[in-house]
């Protein structure tokens, strides 16, 4: 499992997933409760006997400061830490809602690409940022 964060200036979303992208876990939190938030869903997801390998922050809006965060709780937990691209993760994320909350009515014609959630998609973010990670660092679908 990987921890994924998508840092924001108001709001950061979060993400925990497996080697193969399925979700564990995603939340929306205020920025300023970043370290308490990760914190406890890495407590949660190790209490369930998953091990978590990674933590991983998108390298977009306010990671400067955010990924401190995730560094100090990753040093804290003895794991590493490290910065994903996250270009255009928003637009996929938006187009992932779709899939996970189909629309209804006539939304239901309208093509997913135009279609704006109506609520925030930051924990989706952080979930393609995760996937991307392990793409990247070619993990992807690997079991470790």
């Amino acid at each position: 499992m990987i921890i994924a964060v998508d840092p924001g200036n108001e709001k950061t979303g979060i993400a925990c997933l497996s080697y193969d992208g399925t979700l564990y876990e995603k939340k929306i939190v205020p920025s300023h409760t970043l370290e308490d938030a990760l914190t406890a869903m890495l407590q949660r997801v190790q209490a369930d006997n998953h091990g978590v390998t990674h933590l991983v922050c998108g390298n977009g809006t306010n990671h400067k400061k955010l990924f401190t965060v995730v560094q100090r709780v990753a040093a804290k937990a003895q794991l590493p830490a490290a910065l994903t691209d996250e270009a255009h993760t928003t637009e996929e994320a938006r187009k992932r809602y779709w899939d996970y909350n189909p629309p209804k009515g006539l939304k239901r014609f309208v093509p997913r690409g135009m279609l704006y959630p109506p609520e925030s998609v930051d924990d989706f973010t952080a979930w393609i940022i995760g996937e991307r990670f392990l793409q990247k660092e070619g993990l992807y679908g690997s079991y470790v």
